[in-house]
C-alpha cells in the first residue's frame, strides 16, 4: 500500500492502488476516501492509514516458539470513513458493594486473529457511612522531582468516584490535567508522566499557580489544594504566596505542601498551616512524603475488597492480556490477568486493557471470559469470585468487522495511547506521536458526533472531557 502525505498536518494515509484522489476530512469530523466503489476499511499502520479491500483477506501469523513476540496480521482496523456509528454495551459483574463493568471494543473478532480492547470501570458503591463525602482538588505540581509521579500516583489512590481532580505545574501556572472525576486516575497519571517529558521555558510563579488553582475549584463541595514541591531553601514565603494562602484560608480551602523544602522557611509555613488547616512535610523519601501525604489527603473510605485481580481467557484458547493502561499484567499459559489491588468503598477506577484473539474459522462464535478474584473484607477476607461472558463472532470481512467496532471504547483507548498508556495498542513503538495525537482528536470527535446522533449525554460528557485532556497535553 502506497503512502500518503499528512493529513491534518500529523496523520499520514495511504490509497489503494486504484484511487486517484487523496482522502480529506469533511467539516463533521468523517475522513472521506474518495474510490469510486471501494469497499473495505481503513487499517493503521506503522507507515499512517492503508486502505484495505474487504476481499483480501490477511494472511495468519502462525508462531512456533512460544518465546516469540506477539504479532497481529494486520494493523489496528478503523472505518473507512473514520467516523464511528456504535458503541459498546456493558457487561456487569456485581456483588454487594462492588461492580465490575466491561465495555469491549468489538463484537466481532477477525478469522485471521487480532486484539480486542477493553474498557474496565471498578465501581465500589459506598453505604452510608462508609465514604467521605466528594471534594475537589487541585495537585500543584512545582518541580520535576522524581518522586513526583509517584506521590500523584499515591493522591489519586486516594480519591473516588465523587472526587474531582485537576493538575497544574507551577512553570507557566500550566493546566497539565483539566477537571475531570478521579476514576480516571491512569490517565490522569499518564498525562503528567507525558508533561514531565516536554521541556517548558517559563518561570515557575507558585503564587500565580495557586490563583489558578483557587479559581479551579468549585463553589458547592469540600475543596483542597495540594502542592508537590522540591525546590530546595530557606527563604522566607514570597509576599505574593502569603496572599495567596491567605485567600485560601479565608475562602476555607485547605491544603498541603509536600516535600523535602519548599524553598521557605518552616516556620513560616507552619504558622500559615495553622491558620489556613493546611500541612507542611519536610522528611526526605518517598516513604515519608506517601505517608504525610495520605495523612492530608483523606482517603475515600473504608476498606472494602482486597487483592482485585482480573482473569482473561478465551475460547478457543488463548487470550493474554499484553498490556493495560493501569494495574498489574500477568501471564499465564492460556490466559492473563490484571491485578487492581485493594478497592474501598466509594472508590473507582477506569482502565483500558489489550487482549489477544487467536485465529478461528469465520461464522463460529468466540467467548471471552473475565473472572474476578478478591477478598471480601465484610466476610473475614473470604476469597470470592464472580465472572462474565462478552459474546463475539469470528468474521473475514474487514469492512463489516470495522463498521461494528465501539467508537466509546476506542476513542478512549486512543486518548490513552497519545499519553504513552498503551504504548503499542495502535501503530506499535515506533509511531510519531504527534501522529497518535491528530487520531486520538480524530476519534473523540467521531464519539463527540456519535453521542449528538444518538442524543446521549454520557457520551458527549466523556468526548468533551478527552477533547479536554488532548488540548491540554497536545503539541
Amino acid at each position: 500500500m502506497p503512502k500518503l502525505g499528512k493529513l491534518v498536518s500529523c496523520v499520514a494515509l495511504a490509497l489503494c492502488a486504484a484511487a486517484c484522489e487523496r482522502p480529506f476530512l469533511a467539516r463533521d469530523g468523517t475522513l472521506i476516501f474518495p474510490e469510486n466503489g471501494a469497499r473495505g476499511a481503513g487499517v493503521l499502520t506503522a507507515n499512517g492509514i492503508e486502505f484495505h479491500d474487504r476481499k483480501d483477506v490477511p494472511t495468519r501469523v502462525v508462531t512456533r516458539d512460544a518465546n516469540d513476540a506477539w504479532r497481529a496480521p494486520v494493523g489496528f482496523i478503523l472505518p473507512s470513513d473514520g467516523r464511528f456509528t456504535e458503541t459498546s454495551r456493558p457487561t456487569v459483574l456485581g456483588t454487594t458493594g462492588l461492580a465490575i463493568t466491561l465495555r469491549p471494543s468489538d463484537t466481532r473478532v477477525p478469522s485471521w486473529g487480532g486484539e480486542i480492547l477493553v474498557r474496565v470501570d471498578v465501581l465500589a458503591p459506598a453505604a452510608a457511612g462508609t465514604a467521605r463525602w466528594g471534594e475537589d482538588v487541585v495537585i500543584v505540581v512545582d518541580g520535576r522531582g522524581e518522586d513526583t509521579a509517584a506521590l500523584a500516583e499515591v493522591a489519586l489512590g486516594q480519591l473516588a468516584s465523587r472526587d474531582k481532580v485537576t493538575i497544574l505545574d507551577t512553570r507557566g501556572a500550566r493546566l497539565v490535567v483539566p477537571t475531570m472525576p478521579a476514576s480516571h486516575r491512569s490517565m490522569a497519571i499518564a498525562a503528567l508522566e507525558n508533561h514531565f517529558t516536554r521541556s517548558w521555558n517559563a518561570a515557575p510563579d507558585l503564587a500565580r499557580t495557586l490563583s489558578v488553582a483557587h479559581a479551579a475549584l468549585g463553589k458547592t463541595t469540600l475543596r483542597r489544594i495540594v502542592v508537590f514541591s522540591d525546590r530546595r531553601g530557606s527563604e522566607p514565603l514570597a509576599p505574593a504566596v502569603v496572599t495567596e494562602l491567605n485567600a485560601l484560608h479565608a475562602d476555607h480551602v485547605a491544603f498541603a505542601i509536600i516535600g523535602s523544602a519548599a524553598g521557605v522557611s518552616k516556620g513560616a509555613l507552619d504558622a500559615m498551616a495553622g491558620q489556613a488547616g493546611g500541612t507542611w512535610n519536610a522528611d526526605d523519601g518517598i516513604e515519608a512524603r506517601a505517608y504525610a501525604l495520605r495523612d492530608a489527603l483523606p482517603a475515600s473510605g473504608q476498606a472494602a475488597f482486597g487483592d482485585v485481580v482480573l482473569g482473561f481467557s478465551g475460547a478457543p484458547a488463548p487470550s493474554h492480556v499484553l498490556e493495560a493502561s493501569g494495574g498489574e499484567v500477568r501471564w499465564r499459559l492460556d490466559a492473563g490477568e490484571l491485578g487492581l489491588g485493594d478497592v474501598r468503598a466509594g472508590d473507582a477506577r477506569t482502565e483500558i486493557v489489550r487482549v489477544t484473539v487467536p485465529a478461528w474459522v469465520p461464522g463460529e462464535p468466540f467467548v471471552f471470559t473475565v473472572t474476578a478474584h478478591f477478598d471480601d473484607v465484610a466476610r473475614g477476607k473470604e476469597r470470592r469470585t464472580m465472572s462474565a461472558h462478552i459474546p463475539c463472532a469470528y468474521d473475514d470481512d474487514i469492512e463489516r468487522i470495522a463498521k461494528s467496532r465501539h467508537g466509546d471504547v476506542i476513542a478512549y483507548a486512543s486518548a490513552m495511547a497519545t499519553l504513552r498508556r498503551l504504548d503499542a495498542a495502535f501503530v506499535g513503538l515506533t509511531v510519531d506521536r504527534s501522529n497518535l495525537y491528530a487520531l486520538a482528536k480524530l476519534h473523540a470527535q467521531s464519539m463527540a458526533l456519535l453521542a449528538r446522533d444518538m442524543h446521549d449525554t454520557a457520551f458527549m460528557e466523556q468526548a468533551e472531557l478527552l477533547n479536554a485532556l488532548l488540548v491540554a497535553t497536545g503539541p
